[in-house]
Order: structure tokens, then sequence, then C-alpha cells
């Protein structure tokens, strides 16, 4: 005589393998968001560490500083075509920039569009990041 066995997963085997995974996955969406955080400051920090290398090359040519109009409004596109010589290299998708000061020093600022992460960088190289 055979046995009839049963082969296959209980209800609640099944319930408790979807439960750990919706837990994995919830830690994980956690875990990336913090990640794509941190990339989006760096892009900022990055971006003026940039415009103060690129500063630095301005005044040994010109004997000043560049500095944008207008206050700290979003002066990306100024400071891409004035200061880099019209290459896109500072993005304003998630931060804006902009530059302020006189033709002796100046302060360059990275002001985040989705969260309250600024930055700056002064013309001796302090900052906040």
């Amino acid at each position: 005589m055979k046995k009839n066995n049963k082969s296959g997963f209980s209800m609640i085997e099944l319930l408790i393998v979807v439960a750990i995974i919706g837990i994995l996955a919830a830690v994980g969406i956690v875990s990336f968001s913090g990640i794509l955080g941190s990339v989006k400051d760096k892009e900022g920090q990055n971006g003026l560490q940039s415009i103060y290398l690129a500063q630095t090359e301005y005044k040994s040519l010109n004997k000043i500083y560049f500095i944008g109009s207008g206050g700290c409004g979003d002066q990306t596109n100024n400071i891409n075509t004035n200061l880099f010589n019209g290459d896109k290299t500072l993005n304003n998708e998630n931060f804006r920039f902009c530059i302020t000061g006189n033709s002796n020093s100046y302060t360059a600022r990275a002001y985040s569009k989705n969260n309250n992460n600024n930055f700056y960088i002064t013309n001796k190289n302090d900052k906040n990041f």
C-alpha cells in the first residue's frame, strides 16, 4: 500500500515567506533612499569644488574673482557660461548655485531643491562639507 504524501506549502508557510520578503524590501528601500540622498549631496559638493578650482584659475588670469549678478538666485547657467566657458559643468537638477562677494573674496553656495542640505565654499576653501 502506498501512502498519499501531500507535497507543497501550507498557507501559513506562504504567509511567512511573503512577510519576510516584505520586511527585506522595506529595509532595502530605506537604505536605497539614504544612498540616493548622499549621492545628490555629493553632486552639490562636487559642483562647489569645481567652482573653487575655476575661481582660482579665473583670478590668476583676470586678477579678480568672478561674481554673479542678481544676489543669490539661481546663477547656474550664468556660472556655466562665464566661469566654465560655456561647458555645462554644473547641473541644476538637484541644486541651484550662486556666487556672491567682490573682486577679492567670494562665497559660492549650493542650495538643494529637494531637501534642506545647503553647502558653501569660500575663496579661502572654508566650507561646510
